[in-house]
């Protein structure tokens, strides 16, 4: 450099021969829900007292040490401040939980996973559901585009909102207020904390949240609270240990699997795959190109009555066949209980050799068509009877067979329980080195020899 060159020259021209560091990412916040205690004046005194105010602080994104019920706002998977919708397709949910609960997802093994969906979409929206299915009332909801098969996945989906399924809000008691005052200003508390986490939704998200059903508004005026205990699914895994009940639960809202209607008869079944923090929706049956895809929002298994009871909080009128028909529906559902194999039937058989090689295979799949008739594939019967078979066949060392039953279980389980739980029926060893494998064989045949042993002395 020239020495003729000024200092402070030289000094600029050596700051921009260095590589500037490039910014470290910006995630979105956290924001704690905090309480304070203020005077204030009691609705039915002029008495100060104090009472609680809300406020929110923010905190990084990656903070977990939060107080043992802190219920804190938080975007997972972890948000960057530039992502939006058009760039990050899977979404992200705005959730209200506490700190012990956000640990738990953020210690699952591979989280964040991308959403796992079909190569093409398998639905679309329509303005009414078919005939006979799902509501009598003209609701929007989701039909299939195509022939589906049981166990296929149908869609992926991120919540747009995670909240308490139950109030969280402190014991409020104020000496001067009516039991019936304090109920109220519980849920005013609450209400103000779920429009903390609601703000931070999209606006988009927000639009498309705003249209979902409210079964609870009042002169026409949805509320958050409302659309979430109309809409909200239990998101299981998650869940605040210590609380009675159902208090620790959580709920979470889908767009899209919002727009799904209820039906006695399902033929969808959902999963929560904490892993790519996604509700997974897959068939218990084949489906129907066109066919309305439903879930049951209650215990299809209940008596009509009980049944229609319960969907009437909903403001749910079903008018499935077996709704339509409910001695028949009644009827059989006694009939599962008595008609199928218990396991002392099972283990009496394979010391029997009197009693034919299908006699359990027989009652098992008069059980199977009677629940498929009844669409109640998702039933826990359904897995009894396909579990029996396999079974029968395990023990009869008919590996093919084993093989056939266990895989069609497997698509039953994974409806439920995710993928993982499919995995180990595709393995020929599953069969073969089970505990009963061949075992009524062998009872039989030693049976048999003794008892011609015993014929020739």
């Amino acid at each position: 450099m020239d020495k003729d060159t000024p200092a402070s020259l030289e000094k600029d021209q050596k700051n921009e021969q260095k590589p500037q560091e490039s910014a470290a990412p910006e995630y979105k916040k956290d924001e704690r829900i905090l309480y304070r205690l203020m005077p204030a004046l009691t609705f039915a005194s002029l008495e100060k007292t104090w009472m609680a105010t809300q406020e929110t602080e923010e905190a990084p994104n990656d903070k977990l040490d939060y107080e043992v019920g802190e219920l804190v706002c938080t975007c997972l998977p972890a948000k960057l401040i530039s992502v939006t919708r058009a760039t990050n397709l899977d979404g992200w949910t705005e959730c209200l939980l506490t700190g012990l609960v956000k640990r738990t997802i953020l210690e699952t093994p591979s989280f964040p996973q991308s959403l796992s969906q079909p190569k093409k979409s398998l639905h679309y929206i329509a303005d009414a559901p078919a005939a006979g299915e799902a509501t009598s009332k003209p609701l929007t909801g989701l039909h299939a585009s195509t022939s589906i098969e049981m166990g296929d996945l149908v869609f992926s989906e991120r919540p747009v909102l995670i909240v308490p399924a139950s109030i969280r809000i402190g014991e409020i008691f104020v000496e001067h207020l009516s039991h019936e005052e304090q109920n109220r200003l519980v849920m005013k508390h609450w209400l103000e904390t779920l429009e903390t986490v609601f703000h931070r939704v999209s606006k988009k998200d927000q639009e498309a949240f705003w249209k979902l059903r409210d079964i609870w508004q009042k002169d026409g005026k949805k509320s958050i609270h409302g659309i979430v205990q109309t809409n909200g699914f239990k998101v299981t895994g998650l869940e605040d240990p210590g609380l009675e009940g159902n208090l620790g639960m959580y709920s979470g809202v889908c767009i899209q699997m919002s727009q799904i209607n209820h039906s006695c008869r399902p033929n969808l079944e959902r999963y929560w795959d904490m892993a790519s923090f996604s509700m997974q929706l897959r068939a218990t049956r084949k489906i129907s190109r066109g066919e309305e895809l439903t879930l049951s929002f209650i215990d299809q298994l209940q008596p009509f009555a009980v049944r229609k009871e319960k969907l009437k909080q909903f403001d749910i009128v079903c008018s499935c066949p077996s709704c339509k028909k409910p001695k028949i529906g009644d009827m059989r559902r006694k009939q599962f209980i008595a008609g199928s194999p218990s396991t002392q039937e099972f283990t009496d058989w394979i010391k029997d050799p009197t009693r034919g090689d299908d006699h359990i295979i027989k009652r098992a799949l008069v059980q199977i068509s009677l629940l498929e008739a009844d669409g109640l594939e998702n039933s826990p019967y359904y897995d009894d009877c396909l579990s029996t078979i396999m079974l029968v066949y395990i023990t009869l060392g008919d590996k093919d067979k084993a093989m056939r039953w266990g895989k069609q279980l497997g698509k039953w389980k994974q409806c439920r329980l995710g993928p993982e739980s499919a995995r180990e029926y595709d393995n020929p060893q599953k069969y073969t080195k089970h505990a009963l494998w061949k075992l009524r064989v062998k009872i039989v045949n030693d049976m048999r020899a003794t008892s011609y042993s015993l014929g020739k002395h």
